[in-house]
């Protein structure tokens, strides 16, 4: 009785989750409060805080927490230091969370797999039918660093269009025997809808999300003799769409031609204060520096932002007090923690793909991969909405293929 309890408590939990992340924070904290209160209901005597240490698949995500939580020692801005940690608490709890639920049925999640793939559809449908309302204001506007309205930040919302993406995908390639002729044609349909509208939508961490999701699958397949043939035709149209998206897609082509046009004035150290692509190589560059200056324990995360600031105010004083951070987790990593710790980070972050063999699905290696992609364009881990887009989108794919193995 109990474990149904709390799969039910899961199965809320996992609406209110994915619904913040394009509505609400207050419906993000609630999601991971009844997910803990999911693995708190179970009564299974497998999945008590002591298996839990056990687990070091689960508890490599933990470990993330405890790594920022250390350079706390030597970080003098305590009240950012708070700051940061209040953020990442979830990496805290929310995996014994996840692991502490009881197995759920895999119909079940593959339902909660189409309500995440349905709401991003929706609203991608909605930010589509403002940019036929207004075509060329907003192909305009793309060549001045704007963007397409989206429900929130666009970069957080490329990247969880690319999962609805790679949902659909997995559903359909790894799944398909379990489908329906009419879900695959819903999936399918879906899939290539929210892949051109990735491209008008023009967000560089959501292109990238999706294309490294695209090898992924080109690797699954090529590694499975009787798909060939498929992983040929998948590398030919990926070759084909970035084609096709350089050359006819006017918001692509304004997106490069404002990115060219910062980096020229980034280059000149001119009026780069208000370019997106200024900040960001100004950031980088200062991430750089501090982790040569700070090889070892690097700044402390509490000390991150005044450091990069102490740097771009000698280097780019015009990008000064804009709290901007490296813009690449694992710079910001190695300039906040030191290199050995950036290196302990990476391992934590790739360990859950071996999660019961997960290495051989299709599921871990590409959220993985694409999050990979997020980490080096993006300080993906440094906002609340960021920190449940990971986590949240990783335990849930462990979960998934958990619910694939027969005994555990």
């Amino acid at each position: 009785m109990r474990k149904s309890y709390s799969v039910n408590i899961f199965i809320v939990a996992f609406i209110c989750l994915v619904t913040g992340l394009l509505y609400s924070r207050f419906m993000i904290s609630l999601g991971m409060v009844f997910f803990l209160l999911s693995g708190i209901v179970n009564d299974n005597p497998n999945k008590g805080v002591r298996c839990f240490f056990k687990n070091r698949y689960y508890l490599s995500v933990s470990v993330i927490f405890l790594l920022f939580a250390i350079s706390g020692l030597w970080s003098e801005n305590t009240d950012y230091f708070l700051n940061r940690m209040r953020i990442k608490l979830p990496f805290l709890f929310l995996p014994y969370a996840f692991f502490a639920a009881p197995r759920i049925d895999e119909k079940k999640l593959k339902n909660l797999m189409y309500f995440f793939i349905g709401i991003l559809g929706f609203s991608a449908l909605w930010s589509i039918s403002l940019f036929l309302s207004d075509f060329e204001h907003f192909i305009k506007i793309y060549g001045q660093g704007q963007i397409l309205p989206t429900p929130i930040h666009h970069i957080r919302y490329s990247i969880l269009i690319s999962f609805a993406v790679l949902f659909s995908v997995y559903l359909l390639v790894v799944r398909h025997r379990q489908l329906a002729l009419k879900e695959r044609y819903i999936l399918a349909g879906t899939a290539i809808l929210l892949s051109i509208y990735l491209h008008f939508l023009a967000v560089r961490s959501g292109l990238l999300s999706l294309y490294l999701m695209g090898v992924a699958l080109f690797l699954y397949l090529a590694f499975r003799q009787q798909y060939r043939k498929w992983a040929i035709a998948l590398a030919s149209t990926m070759v084909l769409l970035i084609i096709i998206s350089l050359v006819f897609i006017p918001t692509v082509r304004n997106k490069i031609g404002y990115m060219k046009y910062s980096l020229e004035l980034f280059d000149k150290n001119e009026n780069i204060r208000d370019l997106s692509d200024s900040r960001r190589l100004g950031s980088i560059y200062a991430g750089m520096s501090l982790t040569k200056e700070y090889p070892i324990l690097g700044v402390g995360i509490g000390d991150i932002m005044d450091e990069t600031n102490r740097y771009l105010d000698a280097h780019y004083p015009e990008l000064t007090d804009l709290e901007l951070l490296p813009h690449n987790q694992y710079l910001l990593s190695s300039a906040s923690l030191g290199i050995p710790a950036m290196i302990v980070f990476i391992l934590c972050t790739i360990w859950p793909v071996f999660y019961l063999e997960g290495h051989k699905d299709l599921l871990l290696p590409a959220s993985n991969l694409m999050f990979f992609g997020s980490f080096m364009v993006e300080h993906t881990i440094e906002s609340q909405i960021g920190v449940a887009v990971y986590i949240f989108i990783l335990l849930f794919c462990m979960k998934f293929v958990e619910s694939t193995k027969s005994a555990l």
